[in-house]
């Protein structure tokens, strides 16, 4: 791996003693090559890769797009030819992130493997939520008694109505739950107030899946508490997410999602639509005994 940090501080220095407010890269690539810092073959090829991965402080392309020709630019204020030499904390802004001096794991390599295992199988069972939720709505959606009800509506009404199953396959939470409140709502063997608190749960844990799924862990303490960074917003308001989260704070959620998920299939079946969970559901029975043998 070349050293990035030499490379950039040799290219700015040249670009100070000379007085030049930039450099072309076949040009730069010679310094580097002379210097003994970076080869030169192929025209400059390895500091052009480089350049491409975003590698070197004040690079600019002109234009800028692929085929555009790579200047350095001189990133000193003054014209002073010793403005570069103690420049390394000026330069550091410029340069990328050192990524030998993090540690291996990172960003998840606090010691805390009980909580990371946690987080795991918590947002695993959001996914299994949102996998239930959309298999449930594509059965209620794809019945053949819908489709035939179909043929007595209007003419965009088969169309809307595959737009929906198709929306269901790749919809987020939020747009799960709201289908799924459409679809029970068309179904009068669903009792409303069924409806309502499946609704009512399953926005009860949107935000912390949210939440789990994009927000950064900033720190585990010892005593296995975690501080979460995430914003969210509400009727055009930004807010912080709660900051702290213990292990049992991520295992009642994960509880809580299990009991929304097996409440959405429960709903399914009071429609006839259980079967369609039969594959992504599977129950566990306990083994049958052996019929006797015939005497």
């Amino acid at each position: 791996m070349p050293d990035l940090y030499a490379i950039n501080l040799h290219l700015q220095k040249r670009l100070e003693r000379d007085w030049r407010d930039e450099v072309r890269a076949p040009e730069a690539a010679r310094w580097l090559d002379k210097a003994g810092l970076l080869r030169n073959y192929r025209n400059g090829l390895p500091l052009r890769r480089l350049l491409r991965a975003g590698r070197i402080a004040g690079q600019e392309q002109h234009p800028n797009q692929k085929n555009g020709t790579w200047f350095i630019r001189r990133l000193a204020e003054s014209r002073d030819p010793h403005a570069i030499l103690m420049a390394r904390e000026r330069m550091r802004r410029y340069l990328p992130i050192e990524r030998a001096y993090f540690p291996a794991g990172w960003p998840v390599n606090q010691d805390a493997p009980d909580f990371w295992q946690e987080l795991g199988k918590t947002v695993a069972a959001f996914g299994y939520l949102e996998h239930v939720l959309t298999q449930t709505c594509y059965a209620l959606l794809a019945t053949a008694g819908r489709a035939a009800d179909l043929v007595d509506e209007s003419d965009e009404a088969p169309s809307q109505w595959y737009q929906r199953i198709v929306r269901s396959q790749t919809d987020s939470l939020y747009g799960l739950t709201r289908e799924l409140e459409r679809v029970l709502g068309e179904d009068p063997r669903i009792p409303c107030a069924l409806r309502e608190d499946l609704v009512a749960r399953l926005d009860e844990l949107r935000p912390w899946r949210n939440a789990f799924c994009h927000g950064a862990w900033l720190h585990v303490d010892e005593d296995g508490s975690a501080s979460l960074h995430h914003m969210y917003q509400h009727e055009g308001v930004a807010f912080a997410f709660r900051p702290n989260f213990t292990l049992k704070d991520l295992s009642d959620i994960r509880v809580r999602t299990a009991d929304v998920t097996f409440r959405v299939a429960e709903a399914a079946s009071i429609t006839g639509a259980g079967f369609a969970l039969a594959a992504v559901m599977p129950r566990e029975y306990e083994p049958r005994n052996a019929p006797p043998e015939p005497q």
